[in-house]
């Protein structure tokens, strides 16, 4: 059975993921900061309940 992530963790793995994919493509963040740190709590969220961070 996979290790239960903490939020905080979860977090971390989505951001990190996030910034990756930004740094791979031709894609840039939303301007708003707060707006991008919503969503990757959410897909921190999702992975910790459905284990995949689908998109919130």
């Amino acid at each position: 059975m996979p290790k239960e992530l903490t939020p905080e963790e979860a977090f971390r793995r989505a951001r990190a993921m996030s910034e990756r994919y930004v740094a791979k493509g031709p894609y840039k963040f939303y301007p708003d900061p707060e707006v991008v740190e919503v969503v990757q709590q959410g897909l921190g969220e999702n992975e910790r309940k459905h284990g995949q961070r689908y998109c919130p």
